[in-house]
This record gives structure tokens, sequence and C-alpha cells, in this order.
């Protein structure tokens, strides 16, 4: 299968700004579900938008594990991966998430404190979507135990094992881990890597097992295709008939509908596949920057907000349309301007060409 710049599979450069293009339209719409009257047609479109995107932070955790197994199979520098991890994941996540909390500081939101900082860096606290940074972190950590127990046993064996434990975490570890440590935070409960299990499994085995994986998108499209379109409409129709009173079985069919989904977007990628994916390379700088665009958009889109307010813009379906222009616009250009101040850094230390490890 060709690649595209430094290595990078078309169909995972395609996935990944997908799925951050649909990050950042679930918190630009956040205004919308949450202050917007629920009787109006404008809600109801954008909620469920909203909902059908919730499966993508999952994704972005089972794209984390495809590159982990499709890199470097069954052997891996330990050292290299973990010094990766650090500069390319935890150090921008301190460094933006520190950026937050001053900011917050300085608006009355927080009350400036070392400690307070800390805990709030371990627990993804700062801003909602940290959460994710939290989560991938755990499995990232726990990279050794993947290797060696996905060398043994089938696939559907795993999947299988791994969906139950999600499940089961899903419905019954909140309540058990605030019963056994009530003063436990409802964020660190949030953050446990367990309910997230069953998306990690299956981008390790795809990883593991990725020309096989892709041969069965070739050949399942119309199965695929039915059970995301089956899967979509009932879980959209279960939001709204739920919508304000979620009940906890529905998150649990968000499992089925993410794996759904995840694979359905999957099955799209393939068509960039096509010319070695040379329809994605002027989206290639982008690319490159979804992390640092997930961890600043949502500053971004703060920031927006108060100018707004301060402008005197109160119209919820206004502010949506302004919020969307903006911040995609923000987003595509913080992208490309990123990439040059990286490569004008790289040149002036003109120190040999980074590998990415993963």
């Amino acid at each position: 299968m060709s690649k595209t710049a430094r290595g990078r599979k078309p169909d995972i450069m395609f996935l990944n700004i997908v799925f951050c293009l649909i990050v950042i339209f679930i918190h630009i719409s956040s205004e919308v579900v949450t202050d917007m009257p629920k009787d109006t047609a404008f809600f109801t479109g954008v909620f469920s938008a909203q909902k059908l995107s919730s499966f993508v932070v999952q994704g972005f955790l089972l794209l984390s594990g495809v590159k982990l197994f499709l890199h470097k199979g069954d052997g891996i520098d330990f050292a290299k991966y973990y010094t990766s991890r650090f500069f390319r994941i935890i150090l921008p996540y301190v460094f933006w998430a520190t950026l937050y909390y001053l900011y917050f500081c300085r608006t009355g939101a927080y009350k400036f404190g070392a400690s307070d900082l800390v805990w709030r860096l371990i627990c993804g606290d700062i801003w909602a979507h940290f959460y994710f940074i939290i989560v991938l972190v755990q499995f990232e950590l726990l990279a050794p135990l993947w290797m060696l127990l996905f060398k043994r046993g089938s696939a559907a064996v795993h999947i299988a094992f791994s969906a139950v434990i999600t499940a089961i975490c899903a419905q019954y570890l909140p309540s058990v881990l605030t019963t056994l440590f009530p003063s436990m935070p409802d964020f660190s409960v949030s953050n446990c890597f367990l309910r997230y299990q069953i998306y990690w499994t299956a981008g390790c085995l795809i990883g593991k097992n990725y020309e096989e994986f892709r041969k069965y998108l070739k050949s399942s499209k119309v199965i695929i295709t039915i059970t995301f379109i089956i899967c979509a409409a009932l879980y959209v129709f279960l939001a709204l008939a739920t919508l304000g009173h979620e009940p906890v079985w529905l998150e649990l069919f968000n499992i089925l509908y993410s794996m759904s989904a995840i694979l359905f977007f999957y099955m799209i990628s393939q068509l960039f596949t096509l010319g070695g994916g040379s329809a994605l390379k002027p989206l290639a700088p982008f690319d490159r920057s979804t992390y640092t665009i997930y961890l600043v958009h949502c500053l971004m889109i703060v920031l927006l907000n108060n100018y707004l307010t301060a402008k005197g813009i109160s119209d919820i379906p206004q502010r949506f349309a302004i919020r969307a222009a903006v911040i995609y616009a923000a987003c595509f250009m913080l992208g490309y301007i990123w990439q040059f101040i990286k490569y004008l850094i790289k040149k002036a230390f003109a120190g040999p060409k980074d590998r990415e490890i993963v």
C-alpha cells in the first residue's frame, strides 16, 4: 500500500483529518445543545449531528492502537517509544493545558495553586476535552502489555473479551468507584481506560493484520454501510426519545454505534488510497498538526465566545455560524503555520530528521 509524505498511509491520514474536523464540530456546537430551546428544528438538527459525531474520540483511540502495531509489529524499542510519547503527547499537553489553566485563573474560574494545577493535569480536568489525553496515556503506558497480550489468542476472543470489559465498565465502573472512593471526582472515574478497551483492542488487532483488514473492508462494503445506517438511525432516535434523562443503556448502544461508524469511515477512507493518496497531499500539514489543533481549539472557542458576548451577539444560531467559520479557518491556518515553524526550527538546528515512532 502506498504512503504519503513521512510514511503516513493515506487512509490513516484521511481518518485523522476527518476525526479532527468532527471533534471541532462537537465543541463549536456545544452551546446550541446546552442553551437552545429543545423544541426547535435547529436544536434537533445540531443535537442529532452531535450525537452522530460521538464516535470520534473512540476513533482516535482505535487509530492510536492501529499505529502502534502497524509500525512496530512484534518488536519495539520501548525506551525510544516512551521518549517519543513524552515529547509528542505529554509535553505538548502539559504546555497547552497549563496555558488554559493560567487563562482561567485570570478570569477567576480557578484559584491558582501549584498542587491544584498538577492534580488537574493528572486528571485531565482543566478543560473537558483533555480527558482523551489521559485515557490515551494510560493505554500507551501499557504498550508492553498489549504487545505481549495480542501475540496470542484469536482476534475474535480478544474482541469479545474487550467488548464485555467495555460494556461492564461503562455501566458499573462509575458507581463502583464512587462507592469505594466517595471523594473521587467524576472526571477521574470517566477517564479510566477500561471504559474504552474495545476500541484500543480493535485498533491493535487491525494494525497487526492490516492488509487482511483492508480486504475485509473491500469485501464487506454493503454490510458495513447497512449496519452503520441502521445503528445511526436508531441511536439518534433513542437519544431524542430519552432527551433530558439519558439512560445508562444508551451508552451501551453507543459502543455498537461507535464501532459501526468507525468501520464505515475506515471503509470510506480506502477511496483515498487510490493514486497514492495524492488528493490528500495538500492537507498533509493539517494532518500532522491535528494533535496540536485538538489541544488548542477549545481555547480558541472560549476566546471567540467571550468576544461575541462582548459585542452583544446573543443569537445562538448566529453565534454557531460565526464559530464554525472562524474556528475552522483558524485551525487550518494553525496547521500550516505550526508545520512551518517546526520546519524552521529543524532547519536552524540542522540535526538529523526526526522520525515518527508511532
